[in-house]
C-alpha cells in the first residue's frame, strides 16, 4: 500500500465487496468512537440576559420600562454567569455582553426618566404635589 489513504484499496471482483454492497467510507473501529470532549449546553439564562440587555439599549428612551429591561437584563446575565461556570454549561460571553448592555443602558434610561418627569412636573400649574 504505498498511496496517501490508510484504507486497503478494492478490488471490484473481491467477494468481500458485492456490487450491491457499498465500500465503507472509514474503518469499523473508527464507526462507535465516542466524541473527545462532552457536549456543552449554553445557558439560557445567558442568552436571555443578552437578548434583554441589548432590548434595553435599544428601548433606553422608554422612561420606567428600560430601568426595569436593565435590571432585569443584569439580574439575568449574572445568574447566568454563575451557571455558566458550572461544568457543562457556556455562555460566559453571552452573561458578559447581556451584564454591559444592561448597565449601559441604564445610564441614559436613567437620565431620560428624570428629564421626562421634570418636564412632567414643569407642565402642571402647581408642581408635582397638587
Amino acid at each position: 500500500m504505498t498511496s496517501s489513504t490508510p484504507y486497503p484499496p478494492v478490488n471490484p471482483d473481491d467477494p468481500q465487496y458485492p456490487a450491491s454492497m457499498p465500500v465503507p467510507a472509514y474503518p469499523a473501529q473508527y464507526a462507535a468512537m465516542p466524541s473527545p470532549y462532552p457536549m456543552l449546553r449554553t445557558s439560557g439564562l445567558c442568552v436571555a440576559g443578552m437578548v434583554v440587555g441589548i432590548l434595553a439599549l435599544i428601548g433606553f428612551w422608554i422612561p420606567i420600562g428600560d430601568v426595569v429591561m436593565g435590571v432585569i437584563a443584569i439580574g439575568l446575565s449574572w445568574a447566568g454567569l454563575q451557571q455558566s461556570s458550572r461544568p457543562g454549561y457556556s455562555g460566559r460571553g453571552m452573561a458578559i455582553a447581556g451584564l454591559v448592555c444592561g448597565g449601559v443602558a441604564m445610564i441614559p434610561a436613567i437620565i431620560v426618566m428624570i428629564f421626562f418627569f421634570t418636564a412632567a412636573t414643569a407642565v402642571t400649574t402647581c408642581g408635582a404635589f397638587c
